[in-house]
């Protein structure tokens, strides 16, 4: 039976991100959450595994820096100091800067065999950029009369006696007392690829922090490619589906720490984003490495 250091079952607790990678490939769920909190393994080097979860997607990384710049800047705002679209350019291309010239040791993909593509980092440098000009011009002016509350601050809550950790982009009020919870995204404006289960969980979690009913909380993900602000809408039942789906996907995430019981899911463009593939039997990105 594996041992797990005691911080593993003082911290486990359900997240989106965690439903995400267990719903892409269980054998990677069990590298970065559960292979990370072993007391020990002859067959795993865990501290290996620690540094190999700090490696950042190449798909995923504007949205990361994006992130962190709009972090900083909301902080700005919090502190009564403004808010800078020069400000918040100059952070985005000063941190992937540094991933440009770490790429190696810093980006999934290119630490898993894939050649350094410098067109990439000059796309990004500009697209990354124009982003950041929409959430400034477009986007928050229309967060201006709304009272803030807070942002991307890591909460704990519990849904029919799960833990459940959330992170909201940006919390706020309006006039009338709504509460609003809305969610940063970088991607493309396309429904199909959004879940409704990650705003869902926001939901609840702002009903129980500002103890509050459904109809006081408005949700929304918002896109920095295009501007857009889309609603999202809840009722009781579907809210109480959503719970039914986090307590029983937790139960079966917690049956066993037992590697065997991780099923991998491999694909070759899935295995080469994968932060574990250099150290997983499964790997099958030779495909997608042109070999």
């Amino acid at each position: 039976m594996e041992e797990l250091e005691d911080w593993f079952y003082n911290y486990n607790a359900w997240s989106f991100s965690k439903h995400r990678l267990w719903e892409s490939c269980k054998l990677a769920y069990y590298y970065r959450y559960i292979g990370t909190a072993l007391k020990k393994s002859d067959e795993i080097d865990i501290m290996h595994l620690k540094k190999l979860k700090d490696l950042k997607s190449r798909n995923a990384l504007q949205g990361i820096i994006i992130h962190e710049v709009l972090e900083n800047q909301m902080g700005q705002h919090f502190i009564g100091r403004g808010v800078s679209e020069e400000s918040a350019k100059a952070q985005y291309i000063q941190r992937l800067d540094q991933y440009r010239k770490n790429a190696k040791y810093t980006i999934i993909e290119y630490y898993n065999g894939q050649p350094i593509d410098e067109n990439f980092f000059d796309y990004a440098r500009s697209y990354g950029a124009d982003k950041i000009g929409m959430f400034f011009g477009v986007i928050w002016p229309q967060f201006r009369d709304l009272e803030y509350l807070k942002h991307e601050k890591f909460d704990r809550f519990t849904v029919n006696g799960v833990e459940c950790i959330v992170k909201a982009d940006y919390v706020s009020k309006t006039k009338d007392d709504i509460i609003v919870v809305s969610d940063w995204k970088t991607g493309v404006d396309n429904e199909e690829y959004e879940s409704e289960l990650q705003i869902g969980v926001y939901v609840l979690w702002a009903m129980d922090y500002y103890k509050t009913e459904l109809e006081k909380v408005r949700s929304e993900m918002v896109y920095l490619t295009t501007g857009v602000m889309r609603p999202y809408e809840f009722n009781n039942d579907r809210l109480e589906a959503i719970k039914n789906q986090i307590t029983e996907e937790f139960a079966i995430m917690n049956e066993t720490y037992e590697i065997e019981h991780f099923t991998p899911s491999p694909e070759p463009r899935k295995c080469l984003g994968c932060q574990f593939s250099t150290v997983c039997p499964y790997f099958l990105a030779k495909e997608a490495l042109g070999g």
